[in-house]
C-alpha cells in the first residue's frame, strides 16, 4: 500500500467536502445575521422565521449550484473507488 497515495486521496476528500459545506454554511450565517438584525430592529419575536428563511435559501442554493459544488467530490470519490485495488498491494 502506497501511503502517500492514501494520504493524498484522504486530503482530496476532506478538501472537496469542505468545498461543498462551506458556501451553504457561510450563506446561512449571513442570512441569520441579516434576519436577526431585521428582527431586532422591527421587534418581531417569531422564533421560526430565521430557520424557515435559512432552509429556503440553502435549498435554493443547493438546487441552483449543487452540481457545481459536488462535481469535484464526485470525481475524487470515483477516482478512489476506481483505484481501490492499489491501496491493498
Amino acid at each position: 500500500m502506497d501511503e502517500a497515495l492514501l494520504v493524498s486521496s484522504l486530503y482530496n476528500i476532506f478538501y472537496y467536502s469542505a468545498v461543498v459545506l462551506v458556501p451553504p454554511l457561510l450563506l446561512a450565517t449571513i442570512i441569520a445575521f441579516i434576519v436577526g438584525l431585521f428582527q431586532a430592529v422591527t421587534q418581531i419575536q417569531e422564533q421560526t422565521l430565521p430557520q424557515t428563511i435559512k432552509i429556503m435559501v440553502i435549498g435554493f442554493m443547493l438546487i441552483a449550484f449543487g452540481h457545481a459544488l459536488t462535481a469535484p467530490l464526485y470525481t475524487a470519490s470515483d477516482q478512489i473507488f476506481s483505484s481501490f485495488h492499489e491501496f491493498y498491494k
